[in-house]
């Protein structure tokens, strides 16, 4: 939707004048998933030009709606076009004939779906569905429009409806998968998705969703061989890139422990350094766009890197040699005193002079020293 010289992407894509921009973001990476996917399967060239060219548009959108001074002049331009623009005219919308001409309920509900109209949508489908209830297209349209509502059992219901009439429709295994994720149950959720992308590989939605219900498994692993098999089909996608650089900083954090007097996370040994550092440059090699996760790589790094530096440190366990040094030099026979007490201070020296994740690693309990491995944490 446009005015005369500046397209709304506010109207386009459901942007409320007060969304910010996580919000803005959020909305916009569904609309790339849907138009994306579309333009992988669509039947005919003009359907996947039609298909790219929204794609293209929510990049654009993105470009000026997620930065907040593009986004102030976004709507200063906008603003002056729409003072330019006519009065738009009223539609015409179909009625129902005497003679039998059927009002298109579905293509009017889309459109108010554009817009952001769900309650006419809502009515507009429900005609829909009572006008022809073996319309499968128009039942899984009005339980996405219910699960947006958050009236997720009238969703179920309505999936389960289309999916009586259309078995193999992977779109529809997809959203009861959706409503089964709001709903907290991401075992069947992730039940649909799989079974999506078996009827419809390669779809970019499917293979999101598929990576998202795994991950709310905490099945970390897998779900970041799905969203990197996504990532291929779509490089640009900001919400993708930062959800396969959660799970490396996941990953760095798994090698970590939690100190049990300061609460902090240290780092106990070379290799869970050696670890740490590769996590985070995986997690920053896809340029994650989320300053707070790029801020904690950042910070996971410098932990790792300060462990590996050495220092001198006091531990108990030195008493053992300064205690019978001492004892040797305040011995007045023995001559050789002196030179024992030189050498235990070297000694002592040489034992507390150690990397930093060494001597953390000496202040914690046996306990913590060897903590669960998690099958997510590879390096």
């Amino acid at each position: 939707m446009t005015t005369t010289d500046v397209p709304d992407y506010y109207a386009e894509f459901g942007i409320g004048a007060g969304d910010s921009a996580e919000e803005i973001g959020r909305k916009l990476d569904r609309e790339h998933r849907s138009w994306a996917g579309k333009a992988s399967k669509a039947p005919t060239s003009d359907k996947r030009r039609e298909a790219e060219d929204k794609v293209r548009r929510v990049l654009d959108a993105r470009k000026a709606l997620t930065d907040p001074s593009a986004r102030a002049l976004y709507d200063q331009r906008l603003a002056r076009s729409r003072r330019k623009a006519p009065e738009p005219r009223e539609p015409r919308v179909p009625r129902p004939a005497p003679g039998g001409a059927v009002r298109d309920w579905v293509g009017i509900a889309e459109r108010n779906i554009a817009d952001g109209d769900l309650q006419a949508a809502e009515y507009e489908l429900r005609q829909a569905v009572h006008h022809d209830d073996r319309n499968a297209y128009a039942w899984r349209l009005l339980g996405a429009v219910h699960q947006d509502l958050g009236a997720y059992q009238d969703a179920l219901q309505e999936h389960r409806r289309a999916l009586q009439l259309a078995p193999d429709d992977a779109a529809n295994h997809v959203l009861i998968g959706n409503v089964h994720t709001a709903l907290g149950d991401h075992h069947t959720a992730l039940t649909w998705y799989l079974k999506a992308d078996e009827l419809s590989p390669g779809e970019l939605a499917t293979e999101l969703a598929v990576g998202d219900g795994l991950y709310a498994s905490s099945r970390f692993d897998e779900a970041l061989t799905w969203y990197e098999k996504a990532l291929a089909h779509s490089p640009g996608h900001t919400g993708l890139r930062n959800q396969i650089s959660r799970i490396w900083s996941l990953r760095a954090e798994g090698a970590m422990i939690t100190h049990p007097v300061s609460r902090r996370l240290v780092v106990a040994s070379e290799e869970a350094a050696r670890r740490i550092l590769h996590c985070v440059d995986q997690g920053l090699a896809v340029r994650p766009a989320d300053p707070d996760l790029v801020g904690r790589l950042e910070f996971y790094r410098g932990l790792a890197a300060e462990s590996l530096g050495k220092t001198w440190r006091w531990h108990r366990r030195m008493l053992w040699v300064v205690v019978p040094a001492v004892v040797v030099l305040l011995t007045p026979a023995k001559a050789y005193g002196v030179f024992v007490a030189i050498a235990a201070l070297a000694l002592v020296a040489w034992i507390g002079f150690r990397p930093r994740w060494w001597h953390t690693r000496a202040s914690l309990p046996r306990n913590l020293l060897t903590p669960p491995q998690q099958s997510w944490s590879r390096a």
